[in-house]
């Protein structure tokens, strides 16, 4: 079995913060490096899954994304163009 080399790591924590660490590391019946080390590991985890999740953008505007839907509906074209439609917007 191999052996990775590893490096020192040092971090000024507030009383609170090592106190934060001390108990998660409690509630998991871990070391406080292995708590912190799967707190970095869980974040990293729910990164890849956000970009997994990212919608890729398509080329072109909205209008040529749509155009084919235009026309498919039946009504008026300007609602706005009607002043009784208009007469209570906005008065909720």
């Amino acid at each position: 079995m191999s052996q990775q080399a590893t490096e020192s790591f040092k971090m000024r924590l507030t009383p609170a913060q090592k106190a934060k660490i001390k108990r998660l590391a409690e509630r998991k019946g871990s070391t406080q490096k292995e708590a912190v080390l799967a707190a970095v590991e869980r974040e990293l985890a729910a990164d890849t899954d956000e970009e997994a999740d990212a919608i890729e953008p398509q080329p072109g505007s909205v209008l040529e994304l749509a155009q084919d839907l235009c026309g498919s509906v039946e009504g008026p074209s300007d609602l706005s163009t009607n002043p009784k439609y208009m007469e209570d917007y906005g008065k909720d």
